[in-house]
């Protein structure tokens, strides 16, 4: 019996593993892209960062293509002064020399043709950010001879200017979300912990009949209303407004489920008394007395509610039309705009760099989940 105990629970340690394994891996990929070129991800999956991610590196530009032709014409495509490369003098050599740069619109993007005499084009080169340029427009040049030369950024630095050069106002983004979902948190825990006591503490007419309406709002899906709720904001002229992205928060039906459970577990209802007959007021027992004992429950549910209205896009999005209001998720929807080229390492950055509150605000609060959810599914 005992060697089958043993066994049991490395089945179970085992599958422990693959199951934390199969959760994390969803945001390993999403890391391992973060740090990869457009390029390096349509090539395939890899399982650890390369190289250049981290480091610059130094890669020459070499005129080089399938055709017989021994040599072709140099022809610029987007490549414009002022917008696409500029000239600079080098400090070190003295010389003056062309350099692409990548601060222009999405619809260009600086390339070299080689054309050959049948005026077709024998090969394309893309050049990024600071590729200095060694040929000149309609210079003829041989196959094998050096066109440019690249001193390659870090992926994670090419990608983060991708994604600032493209007009993703991260700061202002995360200032949005932000400032939504601290306050839809903040109001949805403290007044459903007030309508979970309410519910729990006094006996009134119609407790029972308004349960039972917050358990049927819990089953019905919340994508359900979102016309009618979008109507309604219309009429009351509330559209590209932060308001009906907070409000609504404090009906939180499932909120109040769970912390009137805990309350059912924890409370004392002798200990409310004690403090009606020492002469405390309603609101000050609440405040004073039931908050702290339900703080495990409370911080548990901040988190839940946290990712959710920090991960919300749907309502902010058929309700805010500025730019400037556009919370984190908006921001980045918005990167796949790109009808030219899509910098997908630039995508996954912004995604990356999104999750990054929601780690920070787990990791401090994660401690109370297990002691809230434990404390409030137990009854003494």
């Amino acid at each position: 019996m005992g060697k089958d105990s043993q066994l049991m629970g490395y089945a179970i340690h085992v599958a422990m593993i693959v199951l934390g394994l199969l959760a994390v891996m969803p945001i390993y990929i999403l890391l391992i892209n973060a740090t990869r070129t457009t390029e390096q991800i349509n090539s395939g999956f890899v399982i650890v960062p390369s190289k250049d991610a981290f480091f610059s590196s130094t890669s020459t530009l070499i005129a080089d293509w399938d055709s017989d032709e021994e040599s072709g014409t140099v022809r610029y495509l987007d490549l414009n002064m002022g917008k696409t490369y500029k000239e600079e003098t080098n400090k070190k050599t003295g010389v003056l020399e062309k350099i692409a740069v990548k601060g222009f619109t999405e619809s260009l993007q600086p390339r070299i043709a080689i054309i050959g005499d049948d005026e077709q084009t024998l090969v394309n080169f893309i050049l990024v950010d600071g590729t200095v340029i060694f040929v000149n427009n309609g210079q003829r040049i041989k196959k094998g001879e050096t066109l440019a030369r690249l001193v390659k950024k870090p992926n994670i630095a090419y990608n983060w200017g991708s994604l600032t050069g493209r007009g993703f106002q991260i700061f202002q983004g995360f200032g949005n979300s932000a400032f939504i979902s601290i306050l839809t948190t903040v109001l949805s825990i403290y007044f459903s912990a007030m309508t979970a006591y309410g519910l729990q503490v006094y006996r009134f007419r119609g407790r029972t009949v308004l349960w039972t309406v917050i358990m049927i709002i819990i089953m019905l899906p919340s994508t359900l209303s979102i016309i009618g709720f979008f109507q309604f904001m219309s009429r009351l002229k509330l559209r590209d407004s932060y308001i009906p992205l907070i409000v609504p928060g404090i009906a939180a039906a499932a909120t109040v489920l769970f912390l009137r459970q805990y309350m059912t577990s924890v409370l004392s209802i002798d200990l409310i008394d004690a403090a009606r007959i020492d002469g405390a007021n309603e609101y000050r027992i609440f405040n004073i007395i039931i908050l702290p004992v339900m703080v495990p429950a409370l911080a548990a549910q901040s988190i839940f509610t946290f990712v959710a209205s920090w991960n919300n896009f749907i309502t902010p999005f058929i309700l805010i039309n500025s730019d400037k209001k556009f919370t984190l998720p908006m921001l980045v929807q918005s990167l796949r705009g790109n009808i030219y080229r899509a910098e997908y390492g630039a995508i996954y950055l912004g995604i990356a760099v999104s999750l990054i509150p929601i780690l920070i605000f787990y990791s401090f609060m994660s401690r109370f989940i297990i002691s809230g959810l434990t404390m409030g599914g137990l009854k003494e």
